[in-house]
């Protein structure tokens, strides 16, 4: 099978649409199974469910199975074991984007016309790393500049969640209602790494990372996987969604943190909604990256979804809650329901899928992915058919 893929270099995004047909989801936590196994299981339950669906490329993603577990040519092991034959099988790798970055190149992908349907497979596993390893290989991505201030990923996090805080005028009891919600989402989330009830207390006296970020303000580093199929055609199963608009932003990987606002997110946003033609408003529900919870707030603002400085205030009145005006991150988001890096990414897309279909209302749903500290970010919006 040959695929002329020069075809990519101008694609009009009208030329083919691309859709949602079904998606998987492991559960998140500690697995004791390698990435080719994790994903081959997750790929299974999906392609068994979906028998008459053929995929003709298969794209994984991670961000570092070599680090983690040794694994090299996943992709090709994966295609291997499924029985799946004549695909064109890549892996991308954008860090924490990464799950995000597979589901765009597959949109462009169809729209070229070139195939009509795939599969996505993200995995990660990095249990398998101390928690001091895992903090220095996440904090590779940073660079050479920002490593010279001797920051972390979680100090940056924790710079622009003081000056949040402080220009705004809330503190950390505002930010206790942050995380408050997020965990009362992750325990009715079956796929959630973390299911606890925290109190105010519990919040208070857990151990801080870096002021004001305390535990319960930081993902969890997580095992997991997510599997999507993808097609150009729409199908008739009923969670079927369509992906009407993307977009992509890449910011200054030198830039020192504290900026109240991702210009790679802003011009990721303002891609996704040019291409649905659809206003801020007129999205219902959203899944936004919070590695860090402020990081929810700074999506939010980032996406005209709240004006600046509002989101914390939406959070306490409780307008991002699942019944709210506009749930954001019900399914636990990254705090909860987990971070394995790599697949974060398409899992958002995948519990949007779940998501979108509870209620009539939410037609129009958003997803956020960042990748690194607010540098290679990927937006998506998905519609109802």
């Amino acid at each position: 099978m040959i695929f002329n893929l020069t075809i990519f270099k101008n694609i009009d995004p009208m030329y083919s649409s691309a859709f949602i047909i079904d998606s998987e989801l492991s559960h998140f936590g500690k697995t004791e199974l390698d990435y080719h196994s994790l994903s081959y299981q997750t790929a299974i339950q999906l392609l068994e469910r979906n028998s008459e669906f053929e995929p003709q490329f298969l794209i994984f993603a991670a961000m570092a199975p070599e680090r983690y577990t040794g694994e090299v040519f996943v992709s090709a092991r994966i295609k291997e074991s499924l029985g799946l034959k004549n695909l064109f099988t890549i892996r991308t790798e954008t860090a924490s984007s990464s799950g995000a970055s597979a589901l765009h190149t597959a949109v462009y992908l169809l729209r070229s016309g070139a195939f009509q349907r795939g599969i996505i497979i993200a995995t990660e596993v990095m249990s398998r790393l101390e928690r001091e390893e895992n903090n220095l290989l996440l904090g590779s991505v940073l660079s050479e500049r920002q490593k010279g201030f001797a920051m972390s990923m979680a100090q940056g996090g924790g710079m622009i969640a003081t000056r949040y805080l402080q220009q705004y005028g809330y503190d950390r009891r505002d930010l206790y209602l942050l995380s408050k919600k997020l965990h009362d989402n992750g325990l009715k989330n079956e796929k959630a790494h973390i299911k606890k009830n925290i109190t105010e207390v519990e919040y208070f006296n857990s151990p801080m990372f870096t002021s004001p970020l305390c535990l319960y303000d930081i993902s969890p580093l997580s095992d997991g996987s997510c599997a999507v199929l993808l097609s150009s055609e729409k199908t008739k199963s009923s969670r079927s969604l369509e992906i009407r608009g993307i977009g992509h932003g890449i910011g200054n990987l030198s830039n020192p943190p504290g900026d109240l606002s991702f210009s790679s997110s802003v011009t990721a946003f303002q891609g996704a909604y040019k291409e649905a033609n659809l206003k801020p408003e007129q999205i219902q529900i959203a899944e936004l990256h919070d590695a860090f919870t402020p990081f929810e707030l700074i999506g939010a603002e980032d996406a005209k979804l709240f004006p600046r400085g509002s989101a914390l205030r939406y959070v306490k009145e409780g307008k991002t809650h699942p019944e709210g005006q506009l749930p954001i991150n019900a399914s636990g988001g990254l705090k909860t329901r987990g971070h394995p890096v790599g697949v974060s990414g398409l899992a958002q897309i995948a519990e949007l899928q779940s998501w979108m279909f509870k209620k009539e209302r939410f037609q129009n749903g958003l997803a956020l992915s960042i990748g690194g500290l607010g540098v290679n970010n990927f937006a998506t919006i998905l519609s109802k058919v």
